[in-house]
């Protein structure tokens, strides 16, 4: 049964708040709402108004899970109605659900905060809704996730939004993207939340945005990975919960639509995209962790009111679909699990990357009237809306994803220990390791990555790097301490990701490997020269192979050098280990369980 709520209309609700006795009210209001929903706090207020909530209630505690670079806790509430607060409370939770809800990992969007301080206060207030919602679900609420970022307060931190007045910015004091930052982890703030997530196991995620873009009538957007990169039962337990959304936020006044991006930018006729998000991103990654993940992106022209409204609506009505639906949920993830730790989830290839096809599908756009101009000053097309001129449009739909990239995935994977870099992350994630006891020589298969194009640019503080990935197999002697990485776990998507390195967000494409890259030794002209006489007189064929490379790259043609180094590397001198990845795979499980470790 859904509970029962009234909902009341924003300039009703603010009134009506505004008008209550002052004792009320100070006990009440949040900082939003004394400010008829013009401002959001800042850090410190936020803090003082949440630890001051949790005290008068006995089903809400705060605490903090980690400290950010410039040395501010980062909060968590707990929301329980039975008072169960930490984690290990909920070990053995049976079919009891745990919603993850975290707000102003952007913090200049901050619409997830100030809804859920209305939501948590709600619920401490009213016995019947707390109930309804929350008997066999309990809300764990980070209201400020950046919250160094947060600090960094001011009116002009979002030039693209209608309010609040004054905001806080989008990237850590580190200058670096958390929501680019799941999988590989650099920040100090994601390492916390990584040890949040994998102590709570949360079975529902959330993540409140407000987005860049167009404009159009819809309040709120979202993001859902339905398109082939979860388990099949949990992609049809998220589509059903999408269908249900849409109805309920329809019923509620605020309708709702997939994230809006458009196949030529800014133009809703040109149609609307959406793909599969790589695991850098918080949906991207938890599906990777078999947990539905919903993104939420507030419209960021309307009115700042009507946005927190409208996350506070479909927090709420995910919250009421849980209550009903949750069991099953939890029987879904259970499932996805017990699959990704199978061994018939590896017989079959696992797609890292996804591409749309041309195949698309109707769909009515809630737009606006809106012009195609050309500025008289920068000479650029641009368009121009018209928000008072609603219009639906019938356009296409591309949402149809195949795999672009996939990886025949091993029994495990063995890293080298001297690469810490890579098991310091798996660590992190919670992925579970075995230690080799002994020297241990095992025959694997890797690759050779050769072509390495690094980014000119930084993006998140890395120069990512593409290349060409060749595989080779071989016989390697691992040290004692390496580490195995049997896929025999829930986490295999997520060591896959980190591992295989053509994953759009592994440690080498990242650039964490670099140095496998580089040929630290070198040969002097008056060596190689003469050796170079030696090799065509041995090898005559030699020539003919120089003639095709001169023909095929003339800039290699006009320079000495690397023609030098060509023959170079056709010498036993040349170290024949550059470009080759340390990370093994064993196919063999005979072999694998026949390996010492401790």
């Amino acid at each position: 049964m859904k509970p029962q709520r009234q909902l009341v209309p924003l300039f009703l609700f603010f009134t009506m708040t505004i008008m209550a006795s002052p004792c009320l009210a100070a006990r009440l209001q949040t900082p939003f709402e004394l400010s008829g929903g013009k401002k959001t706090p800042r850090y410190e207020e936020t803090i003082s108004w949440c630890e001051e909530l949790a005290a008068s209630s006995a089903i809400i505690e705060m605490g903090s899970f980690g400290v950010s670079p410039q040395g501010r806790l980062l909060p968590v509430m707990v929301v329980d109605l039975e008072g169960r607060f930490t984690s290990a409370e909920h070990i053995n939770r049976g079919e009891h659900v745990v919603i993850l809800v975290e707000a102003c990992i952007h913090a200049g969007e901050s619409c997830g905060k100030d809804a859920g301080m209305i939501l948590l206060r709600d619920l401490a207030e009213d016995q019947e809704l707390a109930t309804g919602l929350l008997s066999n679900t309990t809300l764990v609420f980070l209201p400020i996730f950046n919250v160094d970022g947060h600090e960094r307060f001011g009116p002009y931190g979002r030039i693209n939004q209608n309010g609040p007045e004054e905001m806080g910015w989008r990237v850590t004091a580190q200058n670096c993207n958390l929501n680019r930052d799941f999988l590989k982890a650099d920040l100090p703030e994601m390492r916390a939340w990584l040890g949040l997530f994998n102590n709570w196991q949360p079975d529902f995620f959330i993540d409140i945005h407000s987005t860049d873009g167009a404009d159009y009538q819809y309040p709120l957007t979202y993001g859902l990975e339905v398109r082939g990169n979860m388990e099949a039962q949990l992609t049809e337990w998220t589509r059903n919960y999408r269908d249900g959304m849409h109805e309920a936020m329809a019923a509620d006044g605020y309708p709702i639509a997939p994230y809006v991006s458009f196949k030529d930018w800014h133009d809703p006729l040109s149609g609307l995209i959406a793909g599969a998000m790589g695991p850098r991103f918080s949906q991207g990654y938890t599906a990777l962790r078999n947990r539905p993940g919903l993104l939420i992106e507030t419209h960021m022209l309307k009115d700042y009111a009507i946005r927190v409204e409208a996350t506070r609506l479909m927090v709420l009505n995910t919250l009421e679909w849980l209550a009903e639906r949750g069991p099953r949920l939890r029987q879904v993830v259970r499932e996805a699990d017990q699959w990704t730790a199978s061994a018939a989830f590896r017989q079959e290839p696992f797609p890292l990357k996804f591409e749309r096809t041309d195949q698309s599908r109707p769909f009515s756009f809630l737009g606006v009237a809106y012009e195609k101009t050309t500025s008289e000053i920068t000479g650029g097309d641009w368009f121009r809306y018209h928000a008072d001129q609603p219009e639906t449009m019938e356009i296409d739909f591309f949402e149809t994803l195949v795999p672009a990239e996939s990886a025949q995935l091993p029994e495990a994977y063995v890293v080298p220990r001297e690469w810490s870099v890579i098991i310091d992350r798996l660590v992190a994630h919670g992925v579970v390791l075995q230690e080799l006891a002994a020297p241990t020589e095992l025959k694997i298969r890797s690759w050779r990555l050769t072509d390495p194009q690094w980014r000119s640019r930084p993006y998140e503080g890395h120069h990512p790097v593409s290349f060409t990935a060749e595989s080779i197999s071989e016989v390697r002697t691992f040290p004692a301490g390496s580490v195995v990485v049997d896929m025999n776990q829930p986490l295999a998507r997520v060591a896959a990701h980190i591992l295989e390195p053509k994953g759009p967000d592994s440690l080498v494409s990242w650039g964490y490997l670099d140095a496998i890259f580089e040929r630290v030794e070198y040969v002097e002209s008056y060596v190689i020269e003469k050796m170079i006489t030696e090799m065509v007189a041995a090898d005559p064929d030699l020539l003919r192979q120089l003639e095709d490379k001169k023909s095929e790259d003339p800039e290699f043609a006009a320079n000495p050098w690397a023609i030098r180094y060509w023959f170079y590397e056709k010498t036993p001198f040349y170290d024949q280990r550059v470009g080759i990845y340390p990370v093994g795979l064993l196919n063999d499980r005979e072999i694998l369980d026949d390996i010492s470790v401790k």
